[in-house]
């Protein structure tokens, strides 16, 4: 009886690591992040959706990104290219990133968070609630 305690113990630990993941800790957005969770609104409450094997984008500190594993439709950044932090606001300040994409001519200016947890949060600029988030590989 004792042996059953101590695994059914180990396999509850088990699965509760695998849902509260512990993501090493970082203090800038540089290196690897892999998109595992978006959270888009139709109009409504955001949507939450888990992505298995998401898209990885790089930032590189000499001011480039890499995108690599893209899918369609999965991500809005599909493409390398250069990147830098921009001031949007100055009181309160309120800083985002600028992607500015070799593959197209447009610039995407998104909100940027390291949360608590180690993850990053993409923000496109939508009317509604819509976010990528990332952790760190």
């Amino acid at each position: 009886m004792k042996s059953i305690s101590i695994i059914l113990l180990l396999f509850l630990q088990l699965c509760t690591k695998s849902d509260n993941e512990i993501y090493p800790k970082r203090d800038s957005i540089i290196g690897k992040w892999q998109l595992f969770e978006t959270c888009i609104s139709p109009g409504s409450a955001c949507v939450l959706k888990k992505i298995d094997k998401g898209v990885i984008i790089e930032f590189l500190a000499n001011g480039e990104y890499k995108i690599t594993n893209f899918k369609e439709n999965e991500s809005v950044l599909d493409c390398d290219g250069k990147w830098k932090f921009i001031e949007i606001q100055t009181n309160p300040v309120i800083t985002a990133i600028e992607f500015s994409p070799n593959c197209n001519k447009a610039l995407w200016t998104m909100y940027y968070k390291l949360n608590e947890d180690n993850t990053l949060n993409i923000n496109p600029q939508c009317i509604e609630e819509c976010r990528y988030t990332y952790k760190p590989i």
